[in-house]
């Protein structure tokens, strides 16, 4: 399988149009179309549906669509290697999680390429478990999320600062004017928690089962409208980025608190731009 071919596939799938995939390609229409077919005998099922003017992913292109992006940055990720002879460059893939600490793992990546200027930095939001299951696939280096999952297979590092546990509320709810709240003011309220299955259970050993839980969340980015919209109050981790004139953020009492960690796989050979990454962090994390 070639990659021009998944190149060639992503276009097309990307715009839904031979025409304009072959423009952006640099390749001819008969080209493209060809590669596309070619690419549909070697997997042996259709990938598109065409009409007069347009193609769309068949349920099985969809499929293929991850797995061709998942197989073109493992393939650049490999190119990383070859050419590391050449130079301090290459590619290092970050995932992390919508916590505070992101501002200090920021910090960290910002000081690095200063060091570092022909190293390119990917970064990709998701919940720990897409997190932890890209890094085994190989997409992505490293991950930092809280230990909501099983990290016996990785290495860990884990941040100086915390993460708190609070609730985010409009600032017009009677709960507002309170600078903190206790477990048993929450048990007449609409409740937005998060998906995750070992905070989830951790939340309800706190509230009860009796709980009014009203939805959950994976992204507290795009939950935080549901809070504005006036669905409930959500239960989530401090982030300085989502407090406004609107919204209220109150920490829990007694102090319940988590750490932060940056995970990567164990015994794996990664490009030299990781590897010297992991120096800086870890020589600087001593030094403060």
């Amino acid at each position: 399988m070639r990659t021009e071919s998944l190149e060639v596939f992503l276009t097309v799938a990307k715009e839904n149009n031979i025409t304009k995939a072959a423009a952006l390609t640099h390749l001819s229409q008969p080209t493209v179309s060809r590669l596309i077919m070619d690419l549909e005998d070697e997997l042996g099922y259709q990938l598109f549906v065409r009409t007069s003017k347009n193609v769309y992913l068949t349920k099985e292109g969809l499929k293929f669509q991850e797995t061709a992006k998942d197989m073109l940055t493992m393939y650049k990720r490999a190119l990383d290697v070859k050419n590391e002879n050449d130079g301090i460059e290459g590619d290092i893939y970050f995932g992390a999680g919508e916590v505070g600490s992101v501002k200090k793992l920021a910090e960290y990546i910002t000081d690095f390429s200063k060091l570092y200027s022909n190293v390119l930095i990917h970064l990709a939001s998701g919940n720990a478990e897409t997190i932890c299951s890209e890094i085994e696939k190989g997409t992505l280096d490293i991950g930092l999320i809280t230990r909501s999952v099983n990290t016996e297979q990785f290495e860990i590092l884990e941040l100086q600062e915390k993460e708190r546990w609070g609730v985010f509320l409009r600032s017009d709810h009677a709960l507002a004017k309170k600078e903190t709240l206790q477990v048993k003011d929450l048990s007449e309220e609409n409740l937005i928690v998060p998906e995750n299955r070992i905070f989830y259970r951790e939340l309800l050993n706190w509230v009860g089962d009796k709980a009014k839980i009203k939805a959950t969340y994976t992204l507290v980015h795009n939950a935080i409208h549901l809070v504005n919209s006036g669905l409930g109050i959500m239960i989530c981790f401090f982030d300085p980025a989502l407090t406004s004139d609107t919204l209220k953020f109150v920490p829990l009492v007694p102090k319940r608190e988590v750490t932060p960690m940056l995970v990567w796989k164990r015994k794996a050979i990664y490009p030299q731009a990781f590897e010297l990454f992991l120096e800086y962090i870890q020589k600087t994390m001593t030094e403060q």
